[in-house]
């Protein structure tokens, strides 16, 4: 697939990931409504997956930022990642992306925005403490990738889609617990309200695998395209192997951001999701691939 047919092919998922979103939300509503006995909701439902949309479009890059805590550089403070950051650029043909660092002292870097005229990247403190300048080059060649391929659009939109379908089941159960017409019907359907628990339960699962799906798939064209912009598959081998056995967390970890991260974050108490939970391939795919050039 051409490059050009990949950022077609990413804008047109982004949208039919709204959709299935806002159909998400909106079928959410529905059930609380129909467990209230109140048809406001449906309407509130669908108000709210379409604000939240917007959101996502055009301000997701910015809640990603702020959720990590990063500022955003100019040339006079950081020349040498500047200049890197310009040089591949300009040989994957997109504009400078805006360079942001976060004082996070875990070993990872993002992309975010929604087209390569809106980007910015977030370099984390820890990497670069760790990272030699082959290194680094190979993961802000990733990052670019991201931008270049269109990657970031479809990510930054699923973050904050994904963080609202959760919230909205949070609201589901609690209502469930504390009450509401339909709970207090002596002829309440049970095959309904079966239905009722199963959609509250299972829509921030579906959230989260299509999360984790979009993460995966991506990696693997992010890590190839990368290596096109370096022509040094060894600099991003390295990086990768240091960047996932890096024992520091993340002082900023989110479920919502995990997925933007060029590595999978650590959690403070250490845990790692794993298998089909997992927002990244494992480092012994990812490496083989890039072997494999």
């Amino acid at each position: 697939m051409s490059a050009y047919s990949q950022q077609s092919n990413n804008v047109q998922k982004t949208w039919i990931l709204i959709f299935v979103f806002i159909g998400l939300v909106s079928g959410l509503f529905y059930v609380i409504g129909w467990y209230q006995g109140s048809w406001l909701w449906p309407i509130l439902g669908f108000v709210i997956s379409i604000s939240q949309a917007l959101i996502a479009y055009y301000a997701g890059d910015k809640i990603a930022l702020a959720a990590s805590g990063a500022q955003e550089v100019k040339y006079e403070e950081a020349p040498k990642i500047y200049e890197m950051v310009q040089n591949l650029s300009k040989i994957g043909g997109i504009p400078t992306p805006k360079i942001y660092i976060s004082p996070d002292p875990s070993a990872n870097a993002f992309a975010c925005g929604r087209d390569p005229e809106h980007a910015s990247i977030c370099l984390n403190q820890g990497i670069l403490d760790i990272l030699d300048k082959n290194e680094l080059e190979g993961v802000i060649a990733h990052e670019l990738s991201h931008v270049k391929n269109r990657d970031i659009l479809i990510m930054t939109v699923t973050m904050v889609l994904s963080s609202v379908v959760s919230f909205v089941a949070d609201i589901g159960f609690r209502i469930m617990f504390w009450g509401g017409d339909r709970k207090k019907s002596e002829n309440q359907n049970p095959v309904l309200l079966i239905l009722y628990i199963a959609t509250i339960i299972l829509a921030p699962i579906v959230a989260a695998l299509i999360q984790f799906a979009v993460s995966r798939q991506r990696e693997f064209l992010a890590d190839a395209t990368a290596v096109t912009f370096t022509r040094y598959p060894e600099g991003l081998i390295s990086a990768l192997q240091k960047l996932y056995k890096s024992p520091v967390p993340s002082n900023h970890y989110s479920t919502a951001t995990a997925h933007f991260y060029i590595a999978p974050p650590k959690k403070s108490f250490g845990q790692k999701a794993a298998g089909l939970f997992s927002t990244h391939p494992s480092i012994e795919d990812r490496v083989k691939a890039l072997k494999g050039m």
